[in-house]
């Protein structure tokens, strides 16, 4: 099966892959516990093949393990993964960001500008806007391989921040960095862009882990759940 291409209507495969990730990163699917394809499905209200297809690609993504005769388990991240994620979403967006900056078209900045507008700016909506943007400037880039790649990751992103709540002020400074990006590609600065989508990334994954310890210490009574800064 392959992956979502946004260029193209999602199948049932691809919408159910859509639907697991969106279960991960809202902490539907606990960690360290084992579910089924059948009870996952039944859960998501999503039939069983789809279902197991996806659950196949995020297997390759490294989302989930698959351990015999006893089903499919989120994966755990540590520091070193994590940091890992960091250097490849880090290298991979400035490789896109190059390429735009050489050859993106008049059309090329109006859509992306057109993504932003997107549709609220609730949390949810921000995670959408947020994954199409970035992974059609790569399509746009002409690199559909690495597009791929950065929707692997970004499932791995989903799984630090499973669960927890992106805090509003960071979604609006994530609104201002992605204008900057685009406002940079446009006049063909593109060491500007290159330096805010590093910015722009590190953040991101700062206010996700940061998130995380703090729902854990919840989790063991030791602090309140207050929200990061952003």
């Amino acid at each position: 099966m392959t992956k979502p291409d946004p260029a193209r209507p999602e199948s049932l495969a691809q919408q159910g892959y859509g639907a697991i990730r969106r279960a991960i990163r809202d902490g539907r699917i606990p960690r360290g516990q084992f579910f089924s394809e059948s009870r996952l499905a039944a859960s998501l209200g999503v039939s069983r093949t789809p279902v197991r297809e996806a659950l196949l690609n995020l297997f390759q993504d490294g989302v989930v393990e698959i351990l015999p005769k006893r089903g499919y388990r989120l994966v755990e991240l540590d520091d070193a993964s994590i940091d890992e994620i960091r250097l490849l979403r880090v290298a991979l967006e400035r490789v896109v960001i190059e390429q735009l900056c050489a050859r993106a078209t008049a059309a090329d900045i109006r859509e992306l500008r057109a993504i932003l507008k997107g549709r609220g700016r609730s949390q949810e909506d921000m995670f959408s806007i947020d994954e199409e943007f970035h992974l059609r400037m790569a399509e746009l880039a002409g690199f559909k391989h690495v597009q791929r790649v950065l929707l692997g990751l970004r499932g791995k992103m989903y799984l630090i921040a499973s669960g927890t709540h992106v805090p509003a002020l960071r979604n609006q400074n994530v609104v201002r960095e992605h204008e900057e990006i685009v406002d940079a590609i446009e006049r063909g600065d593109c060491a500007s862009a290159m330096k805010t989508m590093t910015d722009h990334v590190e953040r991101s994954i700062d206010a996700f882990v940061a998130a995380r310890a703090r729902l854990a210490a919840v989790q063991q009574g030791i602090g309140p759940l207050s929200q990061p800064t952003g």
